[in-house]
């Protein structure tokens, strides 16, 4: 898979056609390519969750797909890259609430393997004092599915696209059943944070970048604290 596929790909999406659903997760191929740079992949995914195909509503008629709740935005380099899944509208001060925030790092033997995967420990935002603490399954997601780490991030990315809610696209990338241990893992490990003394984990406040689709932090507070900021898991909406 080339950069000018890619390119081609992403202008597609903007036609509204309903993507083929016998050519697998494209964010998967665009994982296995070692040597596409963080940004291509970014790029793939933003235009793939902003994507609304053309559908026929009760009367028969096309119209267009509904939009998503949440942006998937990014950060990257050429071995790195950071996707935030934040609401769709910003608030006053220009910064998003953010729901979710992915690395994937380009190791040695030049593969992508998750970094950190920060997320609520409650992502069905069903126990509202788990709901608004927030964790790093990254590890527990490396150490459950190894090699495999990849392809649990793109199938979940790949949910997200497709209109699922954060819970949902969880249990759509856990092909092997181990999401309760993974976030019992994490729960054991932020105990252990704070009786340390340690505060909170929380994600950066972030604003849309200099180019379309990308992030840049927001470091407007005066102290660090004031620079971070978690909400309550996204849940999908109730007319999809």
């Amino acid at each position: 898979m080339n950069v000018k596929f890619v390119d081609g790909l992403v202008e597609s999406l903007k036609g509204h056609a309903p993507l083929p659903e016998d050519e697998g997760n494209p964010i998967y191929k665009l994982l296995q390519d070692k040597e596409l740079r963080g940004n291509t992949i970014g790029q793939l995914v933003g235009a793939l969750h902003e994507h609304r195909p053309m559908e026929k509503d009760s009367l028969g008629e096309e119209k267009l797909s509904a939009q998503k709740d949440t942006r998937i935005l990014y950060d990257a380099t050429e071995n790195r890259v950071t996707f935030a899944v934040v609401g769709r509208e910003p608030k006053a001060d220009g910064t998003y609430n953010a729901y979710a925030n992915v690395t994937l790092q380009r190791g040695d033997d030049k593969q992508w393997h998750v970094d950190s995967f920060f997320t609520s420990l409650d992502p069905t935002g069903f126990e509202k004092e788990e709901a608004e603490r927030y964790v790093d399954i990254g590890e527990g997601v490396s150490t459950a599915y190894g090699k495999n780490d990849q392809k649990f991030v793109a199938d979940f990315l790949q949910s997200m696209t497709k209109g699922e809610d954060m819970w949902g696209a969880l249990t759509d990338a856990d092909h092997m059943g181990r999401m309760d241990t993974v976030f019992a893992g994490a729960r054991k490990q932020e105990q252990a944070r704070l009786a340390a003394g340690e505060k909170p984990i929380a994600l950066f406040k972030i604003k849309d970048g200099h180019f379309p689709g990308r992030f840049d932090y927001d470091a407007s507070g005066e102290t660090r604290e004031e620079r971070r900021v978690s909400v309550a898991p996204v849940m999908a909406r109730k007319d999809r």
